[in-house]
């Protein structure tokens, strides 16, 4: 490992890093070799070799991840295939294949099945001594071994890949060393012995080892971290509580409704009046003065304000109730399987601003600019934008959305390649208009259709329907907000300081830009109001739902958690990002309407500070109203 260090300690680049992953193969290969050239066994030698990096090549390796990543992988193939090869010898053994072979293939006598058990329960027993004999010292050296430690290292040692490949190895050397039957037998018998152990071990060793491990109070956490996980939790809840109110000063999201985020995000149903105005301030701290946008609280702080808010909740889920019934005569007779929507009927602006397939776009003619070069670097701004977005879990990292995204960029920059003007968004059109789409939608219905028996072809249309728009909608809110992104970054690096012009080229770049974000603003428009709400409203919880588990993957990660406390916190995350996906009730319960909004919102300068213009005008309005009525 010496070799591979920098006498002025300079970090390697990519391929240096790559080299030392294959110093290590390279490495534990020529131990094996020369193990077995000097009459050795290779696996132990194999074995020390890895001890030795461990303890002394830690602290020598570039690329940390990138080590731990490729031998996991070979460590999990590997095992795989040692253990298939095992288990075929291990059947060839116990079963006879041919007659006339029996007398040699029939090696296995019932007894040699009680002395696999006899064996299993003696290993078993010495592990034990030996563990327990060392214990007067194990327990004061170190940080101290406790005798329940000692119990379950006793109890837990799994038995395996090591003793397999000696067993396949010895038996291998045999077979090829002499032809005496007697040998054979022997070797094939302790290849049984080996093979069985490592079996019993893992049908009768692993499962019980997690109860053993309660019952010995090793995974009972104590009071003390408790406190620190319940402590880590509220970190989560305010760093939640902040991811909100970015979103609520973010155009697309400014009427998020509290009442379907109380619903999707568990963990934000009890925050409280002063806990708001606490992340707020905290908000405010954390973006940088110039990007500064007040959130606005509108749909929040009627929730949170008053002793009487529970009362009028109650009102609006019985009024909530009754238009339900009400209308439950117009659903049953727009189910009529006759009088279907056409499938088509979701993306009407889409189909009619990009007819035809991207060959068409390719061959539209070109227009000659002098902004090519400008146009690539925006390009790349965007490509750059959706994996922030990915990163920051707007957007999904698999599926058919990034592809959609990023098919998009590649088309652009196709046709930025022969001097025409920007056109991200009909290529996005022609994207995400391929049969891939629809037929990852009518899969994904099917799956809910069955989970859920509801088997009727009214439904299931109006699911496929109701996925397809969600599949759009989400499409338009990443394209919109990528380009903002992209937007941003290209006026900064362009204009420096902002004592610098733009120039002509960077102009139309930028209007081209805004031409693009117009049109995919006119194809949301197309789209029913209520049922783009309701979208908007599922998407921001999900991005919310995202961020935190972020946020525990993040703790996991530093070391601040372990594994299997932020593992349950990521159920519960995932568990709640499920009935989101699930969910398609058009109002939430306890969702307040605009008049009961404005009757609970306090006439504080605080709260109007976070309130748009025209909501402002509408509460002093109806505060001058409830004047002159008293």
């Amino acid at each position: 490992m010496k070799l591979i260090t920098n006498p002025f300690g300079q970090t390697f680049k990519c391929r240096q890093s790559v080299a030392q992953v294959v110093l290590t193969i390279s490495v534990a290969y020529l131990a094996y070799f020369t193990s077995e050239l000097a009459h050795c066994s290779g696996i132990i030698g194999v074995l020390f070799v890895g001890l030795t990096v461990k303890a002394f090549g830690a602290n020598l390796i570039n690329n940390t991840h990138l080590m731990h990543n490729f031998w996991e992988i070979t460590e999990w193939l590997l095992n795989t295939l040692l253990f298939t090869l095992a288990g075929c010898v291990f059947g060839g053994m116990l079963v006879d294949y041919n007659k006339q072979s029996a007398e040699k293939e029939r090696i296995f006598e019932p007894q040699d099945w009680g002395y696999l058990f006899v064996l299993f329960f003696l290993l078993l027993a010495i592990r034990f001594f030996l563990i327990f004999a060392f214990f007067p010292l194990t327990s004061v050296i170190g940080i101290g071994t406790s005798w329940q430690e000692a119990t379950f290292m006793s109890y837990s040692g799994l038995r395996g890949a090591v003793g397999l490949a000696l067993a396949l190895s010895l038996t291998a050397e045999v077979h090829e060393l002499t032809p005496d039957m007697m040998y054979r037998d022997y070797s094939a018998k302790l290849f049984f012995l080996t093979g069985g152990i490592a079996m019993l071990t893992l049908v009768i060793n692993a499962p019980t080892c997690g109860p053993l491990l309660k019952k010995l109070g090793l995974v009972t956490p104590t009071e003390t971290r408790l406190k620190i996980i319940s402590k880590y939790r509220r970190r989560m809840v305010q760093h939640s509580l902040i991811e909100y109110l970015s979103l609520l000063a973010d155009e697309r999201f400014h009427d998020l409704d509290f009442a379907v985020v109380r619903e999707h995000v568990p963990f934000l149903r009890d925050v409280t009046y002063e806990q708001l105005k606490a992340a707020v301030k905290r908000h405010h701290e954390k973006v940088p003065p110039g990007s500064y946008k007040h959130p606005n609280l509108k749909n929040v702080v009627p929730y949170l304000n008053g002793p009487d808010v529970e009362e009028n909740v109650k009102n609006e889920d019985r009024q909530t109730e009754k238009n339900r019934g009400s209308g439950s005569g117009n659903r049953r007779r727009r189910s009529n399987p006759f009088q279907l929507v056409r499938l088509t009927s979701v993306r009407p602006t889409l189909r009619g601003s990009a007819k035809g397939s991207i060959w068409d776009l390719r061959k539209s003619e070109g227009v000659e600019l002098v902004a090519n070069e400008e146009r690539f670097i925006f390009i790349n701004a965007l490509r750059a934008a959706y994996h922030y977005l990915i990163e920051k879990g707007e957007v999904e990292s698999r599926g058919f959305l990034p592809y959609s995204l990023f098919r998009s960029i590649d088309y652009a920059q196709d046709k930025a390649a022969r001097g025409q003007p920007l056109a991200d968004w009909e290529a996005l059109c022609v994207a995400s208009d391929s049969f891939a789409s629809h037929a990852t939608m009518i899969l994904l219905r099917v799956n809910r259709m069955f989970k859920s028996k509801a088997i009727s072809l009214t439904d299931f249309y109006k699911e496929v329907e109701h996925s397809q728009m969600l599949f759009l909608v989400q499409e338009i809110l990443a394209f919109i907000k990528a380009h903002e992104i992209a937007e941003k970054v290209f006026k900064d690096i362009s204009q420096g300081d902002g004592k610098d012009e733009l120039s002509r080229a960077e102009n139309v770049v930028l209007q081209e830009s805004l031409n693009q974000v117009l049109r995919a603003e006119q194809a949301l428009s197309e789209f029913d109001e209520n049922k783009v709400q309701q979208i908007k409203s599922h998407y921001a919880c999900h991005i919310i739902l995202n961020k935190a588990a972020a946020f525990y993957e993040k703790l996991s990660l530093q070391g601040l958690m372990t594994e299997r406390e932020a593992g349950e916190f990521l159920e519960e995350v995932e568990s709640s990002i499920r009935h989101l996906n699930e969910c398609q009730v058009p109002v939430h319960n306890g969702e307040l309407s605009e008049r009961h909004k404005m009757e609970r919102m306090p006439n504080d300068e605080w709260s109007s500070l976070h309130l748009r213009s025209i909501d402002v005008k509408i509460m002093e309005g109806n505060v001058t109203k409830n004047a002159d009525e008293v």
